[in-house]
């Protein structure tokens, strides 16, 4: 009888912690997919435009690096979408380190 209890409050407990956890991890699914899919789209229209370009310019792009700049770039973004993502995850906020003259603040 003691058995069949603890079971039935396991089943209770877990059951809600359980749904909650499929449920983020398809939200994070999801806008994970959402968003490799829009970076994935910009690269590829940028990359289409620059093959649309006159062989000069395209030899100069080369030689500038353009492709791994372009990368870089879309790297940047990613990471700072992730970092807000974090931020917001954990409900962390940034401390203000500017304070408005008077108040709390000390005034020279």
């Amino acid at each position: 009888m003691q058995f069949l209890f603890v079971v039935q409050m396991l089943v209770i407990v877990l059951g809600p912690l359980v749904k909650m956890v499929l449920k983020m991890i398809g939200f994070g699914f999801v806008t994970y997919m959402g968003f490799n899919l829009i970076i994935g789209q910009a690269q590829d229209y940028l990359f289409a435009q620059m093959g649309n370009v006159g062989p000069v310019i395209q030899g100069i792009l080369g030689l500038a690096k353009f492709d791994v700049v372009v990368n870089l770039y879309f790297a940047a973004i990613s990471t700072r979408f992730l970092l807000a993502g974090i931020d917001k995850a954990t409900d962390r906020k940034r401390a203000q380190v500017w304070h408005k003259p008077g108040g709390t603040s000390i005034e020279a």
